[in-house]
């Protein structure tokens, strides 16, 4: 078995390069998705981006809830990339390479759980600062967040938790459970002498594929946390009810966009999503194994 901790300074690496070189994407991605829950699914990228170039300057598509979301975007891919081998291992006794589709499915879908809830506050602060168009935060996450729970109570960093928890199980099993089989046929029209490049072509059509089942939940939770945002403030403590109303209000909240948009409506945005999941896939299944072997540390 590899080394369990010589893993994490290469998968940290190889995640923090990603976070920044995909960050543009996703701002185009949030802003989109975010568009399908103002009624605005035919706005152009073009006017979105007039928008955001006329709220936050030309520094913002660089700056603006980039913090939130260099701290998300590491923090999360380092713990599905650290703890599916571990996972895995668990459930089955053997490495992921040794696994079955299902097995992998099943074993990335349940280390994926503690994603949801621990990036929920950073989510929330990024997409805050991301549609901060009077820039009242100032591009700052400690103040958005300390204004979020002052008028909103603690709770309010985890609204749309359950979108976000649907959204980060859904394509952590479809990546891992597919990454193996779209290398393989990376391989056939690949010389094996370009490793590298099946890697990345393997990883760029399994993230695309994860985005297929991801992109629903995203549209939905960006859409109830816009709103949520958009209301005027009120403190609310936490009971289990809130938890059984988050399940309601997401599903409502579905319905009410394919009422609306067509069941289409439910994957707005999905052509920048689909760019945004697959550049991160396939330069983590590049990047990762680069800095591996550039560490000495054993592939699992």
């Amino acid at each position: 078995m590899p080394d369990v901790w010589a893993q994490l300074p290469p998968i940290t690496a190889g995640a923090l390069s990603t976070a920044v070189t995909m960050y543009p994407v996703d701002l185009v991605r949030a802003l989109t998705m975010s568009a399908a829950g103002d009624g605005r699914a035919g706005v152009g990228v073009g006017t979105l981006l007039r928008e955001f170039h006329a709220a936050h300057g030309a520094k913002g598509f660089v700056t603006q809830g980039v913090g939130p979301e260099m701290l998300r975007a590491t923090y999360m891919r380092v713990l599905k990339f650290f703890l599916f081998p571990i996972t895995h291992r668990a459930l089955y006794g053997k490495n992921p390479s040794e696994g079955t589709v299902l097995t992998k499915a099943s074993a990335a879908a349940l280390c994926s759980l503690p994603e949801g809830m621990s990036i929920a506050p950073i989510e929330t602060a990024k997409i805050g600062l991301q549609l901060d168009k009077t820039n009242v935060y100032k591009n700052n996450m400690g103040k958005f967040i300390s204004s979020t729970i002052a008028e909103r109570g603690w709770v309010g960093l985890f609204n749309g938790y359950f979108g976000i928890a649907y959204r980060q199980t859904s394509w952590t099993a479809a990546y891992f459970a597919s990454l193996s089989s779209f290398k393989g046929l990376a391989s056939n029209v690949i010389p094996d002498e370009y490793v590298k490049t099946q890697n990345l072509a393997g990883g760029m059509a399994a993230g695309m594929f994860g985005a297929v089942f991801n992109t629903p939940g995203d549209v939905i939770r960006s859409t109830i946390q816009k709103r949520f945002l958009a209301t005027a403030p009120v403190k609310t403590e936490f009971s289990p009810a809130l938890l059984t109303g988050a399940v309601k209000e997401f599903v409502a909240t579905g319905a009410e966009i394919a009422a609306a948009k067509g069941i289409q409506g439910l994957w707005t945005g999905f052509p920048f999503k689909a760019m945004h999941l697959g550049g991160s896939g396939a330069l983590l299944a590049t990047l990762i194994p680069i800095f591996k072997t550039m560490m000495g540390v054993d592939d699992e």
